[in-house]
């Protein structure tokens, strides 16, 4: 059973606390919760290429340079909700 100290919430980046809850929640839980998102992340590419051919991988690269801190921001959104997922799923 996944523990959960309510003071220790608040610490940490919402990347070391997805590792955390990633590396001692239910294998079957996390399992779940990543094949959504990679899923999601296909069926994002999918998108990109079928709309953008191959200028995607370009606009890609291009955003990953240009908005770094847009992207860095994204990506703390996208670790806190798969803690979200992983911890409700986990009740």
């Amino acid at each position: 059973m996944l523990e959960i100290d309510e003071s220790d919430i608040l610490t940490g980046s919402p990347r070391s606390k997805f590792f955390d809850t990633l590396f001692n929640a239910n294998k079957n839980l996390v399992a779940e919760v990543l094949e959504n998102n990679i899923e999601r992340y296909a069926a994002i590419e999918h998108i990109l290429r079928e709309h953008f051919a191959d200028d995607a991988e370009n606009l890609i690269q291009e955003a990953l340079y240009n908005n770094q801190s847009a992207v860095e921001e994204g990506k703390n959104d996208l670790f806190i909700k798969m803690v979200g997922e992983v911890l409700s799923m986990h009740e």
